[in-house]
């Protein structure tokens, strides 16, 4: 890349003029068409129009720049036309650009170069602008007339992220600064598209895109700031120390949400920018703009803006609007000055439309500028403040909920706000079990999870109803459901919630409201079982359409997954003189819950069933000195307290030891291990409609369990002391009931010889001892041997045995050395051949030979005494060198190791 700087820079070398470039930057925006044709099929295209701005200095031997060059960051280039202008740079162009400073100190001018192009794919593309000169006299670049103007910015183009433009910004990047004042400046940067926009500052860059060589971030002083807010985008310099000029770089980034719902960089605009710090005597207006605000599109804002100034009044502040709403196309906000001798209150307006809705809030920018002190050595200072606003559309209107059998059909108007750049993409349903109103939080927008309402399903944004059918499984009797209604846009805008609507279904089939365990048993258990008539009332049963005879059918099956079957009718020609109890008897309602339907007809007409309701399945799970309850509640209405209830061992009585809301209980109160406990819940509920009776109260099972401790005890810590020269070997542990495991009764210890030996039981200890002898296990020649591995674990009065410790294994320390001389003479000294040193040597094979290869003596004593006579001759051999190979067993950790030693032994007498 550095090589098109290169070739640039040889150009402009041929103009003796300079450009004193001030600050800039380069702009993008995607045009038509966005599509085209290719074979019949229909391919993005993408065409971008990319724009350079550039503020230079304005005078003799400055360059009048009429085109620039652009790098669009796939290899290409273009030259870019100055637009801005009447005359010498042709038809559009003038001389020299808009004038932005006239102050004859610094006048600066804007130069507005522009080209079109077109990208072949989707990619990362870095566009790029090289000049050869800043301005000369820039406090924090070094020679900076002589160092390189670049700028830069990064365009993300995919397949799927739609049209886009860069932030457009609306205060140039070219201001004033008082010394020793805090300076403040907000670009007012305006995203068309509602991309959500971050800033960051970063620095001034030159030759190859790099950091200009010895550049440095403004000197904030002692204890001074520099730096930008990320989110609003106010730059701050508390407080310029030093008069002169100062350029400043950040970047501002464009983020959306990809397909996953996370943000994704699309874009980055690097803005170059001028501070100019002279002396004065002044202090900056002050500004004050309204609490954030959301607005439902077509709704008219009217704030009041406040203008001061503490300098002594009357003082004439300018106050300007910039980006956001002013931005807004189309109809964007107005601001209407009521004065300018502060302090004067101005009215900011907006009326808000469809085409405005969008994910993003409109980052409006206010901009309050005094003239300074005529007379005085004065600049004119600024300050900036952000009002944030965000356009949510209009909230679904007209949401009615109407039962429909076991359905409820939710309506609502369609909506006609919808955007051709936002389009409502859904309208999404949610309900809450229960009569309640709902009220978002300001700008809470969508449904509040903590509220209740849960989503429930959604529709394209060309129908205007939902029915609602419990998934399949069709909605309740007896209970009442309240819905939301939202609206959604294709940018993940959300509506409000709508005002919530009310209905339950109709009383026309029968309400179950006991399924109460009396009996538990296997065989011949027994469930009580009661419902409620449908009502006779309008609205609910038409008796004179439905005539009876009316019956009940009680229909069975235990547990889930089996068939209902019929286990009883009930019939009577008057719907008011029919049976609405049963005790169902004869069954297992021991393993399994006990499931119930009333099915219900008028004549050979089924009017309908009531939904399905069980009894309470209560498991128990034993532990250690408590036992763990579980239990299932499948019912029609909602039980909001259960009851515990336990019996004792050796009793019959069950006594109420708890209560719960929740579907578990841990009963840790006096249980004692291996005795048996009997429990039972008893749940307490209600149906939402209050015409119901209530509480509903019924009994699970009953079912035992004895406690029974099935946690293994910590596991103790073995220590193994070895003196090996003395074959002492000691193995000690810690008492683990101090620590951890408090119902401990005794200690195993384990051993084994060598490493790949299994384990066994050396012995068990009461809790009285935590140490052992161990010499010796597996020595029965007395070989004084202490290699091995060792084990312990603790056991607890349950029988739970601990997980082994660690392996502590110690080894042998087996020696065996031969002399060299020795003398048979019978003086009673060094009489024998022998060895010097044995330990813990389990076998030997010693050969001894003479100069000539005879064998003389053999043994596989490791305490052998070779007295001299040859085992060939029975005679006493003669003075002389013989020579002997001793493979010498040694017992190890690993097993048994062969040591060959070899070597030689004088005979003298």
């Amino acid at each position: 890349m550095k090589n098109f700087f290169s070739f640039i820079i040889l150009l402009i070398s041929l103009n003796g003029f300079a450009t004193h470039n001030r600050a800039g930057e380069i702009r993008y925006k995607r045009i038509a068409p966005f599509t085209n044709v290719v074979g019949g099929v229909t391919v993005p295209v993408f065409n971008y129009s990319i724009t350079i701005i550039t503020y230079t200095d304005d005078g003799n031997g400055i360059a009048d720049r009429c085109e620039d060059t652009v790098y669009f960051g796939d290899n290409q280039r273009g030259i870019a036309r100055r637009i801005n202008g009447t005359a010498s740079c042709g038809p559009g162009c003038a001389a020299c650009g808009d004038i932005i400073l006239p102050d004859p100190s610094f006048r600066v001018k804007i130069n507005i170069y522009t080209i079109q192009h077109t990208y072949s794919g989707a990619g990362t593309y870095t566009i790029q602008m090289f000049d050869p000169n800043r301005n000369a006299g820039v406090n924090n670049i070094p020679n900076s007339d002589q160092q390189p103007f670049y700028l830069e910015s990064v365009l993300v183009i995919t397949n799927f992220s739609g049209a886009n433009s860069s932030p457009e910004f609306n205060n140039p990047p070219t201001d004033r600064a008082c010394q020793g004042q805090c300076f403040y400046h907000n670009p007012a940067a305006y995203d068309v598209d509602g991309d959500s926009l971050s800033f960051e500052i970063t620095t001034s860059r030159g030759q190859g895109g790099e950091t200009v060589p010895g550049y440095s971030f403004p000197n904030p002083g002692v204890g001074g700031t520099y730096n930008i807010d990320a989110v609003s985008g106010l730059l701050t310099w508390c407080s310029p120390q030093v008069k002169g000029q100062y350029n400043i770089a950040f970047i501002v980034k464009e983020w959306r949400k990809n397909t996953s719902g996370s943000y994704a960089l699309i874009g980055a605009v690097l803005r170059d920018m001028q501070i100019i710090v002279v002396a004065c005597n002044n202090q900056p207006p002050v500004v004050i703009v309204p609490a954030d605000t959301c607005v439902e599109a077509g709704s008219k804002i009217v704030k009041n803006i406040f203008v001061t100034d503490p300098q002594p009044a009357p003082n004439s502040v300018s106050l300007k609007g910039a980006g956001g709403a002013f931005a807004a196309l189309p109809l964007g906000a107005a601001l209407t000055l009521t004065g300018t001798q502060t302090p004067y209150t101005a009215v900011f307006s907006w009326q808000t439309s469809c085409e405005h809705v969008r994910q993003q809030p409109y980052q409006t920018v206010f901009k309050a500028e005094d003239p300074g002190n005529p007379g005085i050595s004065s600049s004119p200072l600024v300050s900036f403040s952000t009002y944030n606003i965000k356009v949510v559309p209009p909230s679904v209107k007209n949401v009615s909920a109407t039962p429909q059998g076991s359905t409820i059909k939710v309506v609502w108007s369609l909506s006609t706000c919808s955007p051709s750049e936002n389009r409502l993409l859904t309208y999404q349903v949610y309900r809450k079990n229960d009569c309640v109103s709902y009220t978002h939080a300001p700008c809470a927008t969508g449904v509040d999870p903590a509220s209740g309402f849960k989503f429930i399903g959604q529709t394209s944004a060309n129908t205007d109803s939902f029915i609602d059918n419990n998934n399949g499984n069709g909605l309740l009797v007896g209970q009442n459901y309240s819905y939301i209604v939202i609206a959604v846009y294709d940018d993940g805008t959300e509506t409000f919630g709508s005002a919530p609507v009310c209905a339950r279904l109709k009383r026309d089939i029968p309400v179950i409201i006991n399924v109460d365990v009396r009996a538990t048993s296997s065989f011949s258990g027994s469930v009580f079982l009661r419902w409620n008539r449908p009502l006779t009332n309008t609205g609910n049963l038409d008796t004179i359409a439905l005539p009876g005879p009316y019956r009940f059918t009680v229909k069975y099956r235990s547990g889930a997954g089996g068939s209902f079957v019929a286990v009883q009718d009930f019939t009577s020609p008057f719907i008011l003189k029919i049976d609405t109890s049963f005790v169902h008897t004869g069954i297992n309602t021991s393993d399994s819950s006990a499931d119930y339907s009333i099915e219900f007809s008028a004549g050979t007409t089924i009017i309908g069933a009531s939904p399905l309701a069980s009894s309470i399945f209560l498991d128990a799970s034993p532990d250690d000195r408590k036992i763990s309850l579980t239990w299932k509640s499948n019912t029609p209405w909602v039980n909001y307290k259960y009851t515990i209830y336990r019996s004792n061992p050796g009793s019959t009585t069950f006594s109420a030891i708890a209560t719960t809301t929740v579907n578990n209980y841990i009963d840790s109160n006096k249980v004692v291990n291996r005795n048996t406990y009997c429990y039972k819940i008893l749940g307490e509920g209600q149906y939402s409609d209050p015409s119901i009776f209530k509480p509903l109260v019924n009994f699970s099972q009953e079912t035992c369990v004895t406690a029974k401790d099935l946690k293994a005890p910590c596991t103790p810590t073995l220590v193994v002391e070895a003196d090996c020269p003395k074959g002492i070997v000691n193995v000690s542990w810690n008492d683990v009931r101090k620590i951890c495991s408090d119902d401990v009764v005794k200690y195993v210890l384990f051993y084994k010889a060598t490493i790949n030996t299994p384990y066994k039981i050396v012995d068990s200890f009461n809790l009285n001892i935590t140490s052992y002898p161990a010499n010796d296990f597996n020595t029965p020649n007395d070989l004084n041997l202490i290699s091995g591995c060792y084990a312990i674990q603790s056991v607890d009065s349950s029988g739970n045995a601990s997980l082994l410790s660690p392996d502590f294994c110690v080894d042998n320390c087996p020696e065996f050395e031969l002399p060299n001389i020795f003398t048979p003479n019978n003086d009673k000294t060094n009489d024998f051949f022998k060895a010097i040193k044995v330990r813990q040597i389990q076998e030997i094979d010693l050969v001894v030979l003479d100069r000539w290869g005879n064998l003389v003596y053999r043994s596989k004593d490791p305490y052998f005494q070779w007295d001299g006579i040859s085992v060939q001759s029975k005679q006493i051999v003669s003075d002389g060198t013989f020579f002997y190979t001793c493979d010498v067993f040694e017992p190890r950790l690993t097993g048994l190791r062969k040591r060959a030693i070899r070597g030689y032994v004088q005979v003298v007498r």
